[in-house]
């Protein structure tokens, strides 16, 4: 599969005013860079701690969602959480820098995964895989299952990603991820995800945004309907891909551990509500370890109906 980039950056394009803050931005970033990655995450810390003063949207979105998943917390608690959340939110932030930059041997040694047998065992099956996976705020650290020092012996995967309207910004995030992943699609590129998984890749694919349209599923999380698509089932019919939940974790030193969790029941697709919600059901799990690390800023549980919306006046 190649890797071309949909929106190529040519030197002028660094010379454009329009681009001289982000140019300015990525000089600092690749200075930050050179800095053990404990430090990186440190700079993290600190942005998050500042982005949590700012009154945003994305504020009241978390807020709203934590209210909301954890109504047994007291306003205090769910505060913290929103603060903790964006703490995290930095961290992950400066975790793109050390994707990009850093060497395998230094993020080797502070990475590790749960459960590789699972997935070694689902290889060996001689069919795709997809790894089915969540929005956290670690997301270029989820990636990492995808070096080869990390995870070796296991086939080539096959990364997502969503474009943005900076093409430089494109490129940086585009660049730090395929160090990870051997290749990058879109969420609209399904036949080349498809073929992926027919010539027995492994895709790294995250289902858990809202999903609102006439094919959407309802399925329970933390006691809220959340609108899912059922593509996964499609997948699955088409390619009889195996599918493994997959979640990060950043533990308190700083380290990364990504969990590999037993393989779903294909059969199950037959019904999928009840696939999703097994799905649901484990990364409720893995989010209750670590409430903070999930990505709490998206509208999740967003309506068509304005007047059930809980974030109509978000």
């Amino acid at each position: 599969m190649k890797k071309s980039d949909p929106k190529k950056v040519v030197f002028i394009d660094y010379l454009k005013p329009k681009n001289w803050f982000v140019l300015l931005l990525l000089i600092i970033a690749r200075l930050i860079a050179f800095f053990p990655i404990k430090v990186i995450q440190s700079f993290g810390k600190i942005t998050g701690i500042l982005l949590y003063q700012i009154p945003s949207n994305r504020k009241n979105v978390a807020k709203k969602n934590i209210e909301l998943c954890f109504p047994e917390l007291s306003k205090d608690e769910q505060m913290k959480l929103v603060k903790d959340h964006f703490i995290c939110l930095g961290m992950g932030f400066f975790e793109v820098f050390i994707a990009r930059w850093k060497s395998e041997k230094s993020i080797a040694k502070v990475t590790s995964i749960e459960g590789l047998d699972i997935l070694q065992k689902a290889v060996k099956k001689n069919h795709g895989v997809i790894l089915l996976s969540a929005h956290f705020t670690m997301l270029e650290a989820s990636a990492f299952i995808g070096r080869k020092s990390i995870a070796p012996g296991i086939p080539e995967m096959v990364g997502m990603y969503r474009l943005g309207d900076n093409s430089i910004i494109n490129r940086f995030f585009r660049n730090a991820r395929l160090k990870s992943v051997d290749s990058l699609i879109t969420k609209f590129e399904i036949k080349s995800l498809i073929k992926a998984l027919k010539a027995k890749k492994i895709v790294w694919y995250a289902s858990d945004q809202n999903f609102i349209g006439k094919n959407s599923i309802d399925v329970n999380f933390f006691g809220q309907d959340a609108a899912t698509t059922p593509a996964i089932c499609r997948f699955v019919e088409m390619t009889d891909c195996a599918v493994l939940p997959y979640f990060p974790k950043r533990l308190e030193n700083g380290d990364y551990i990504l969990t590999v969790y037993p393989e779903m029941n294909n059969e199950d697709c037959k019904n999928p509500e009840k696939f999703l919600q097994h799905f649901y059901d484990c990364l409720e799990s893995h989010v209750l370890e670590n409430k903070e690390q999930y990505y709490w800023v998206h509208r999740r549980f967003k309506k068509q109906d304005s007047q059930i919306d809980p974030y109509v006046n978000q």
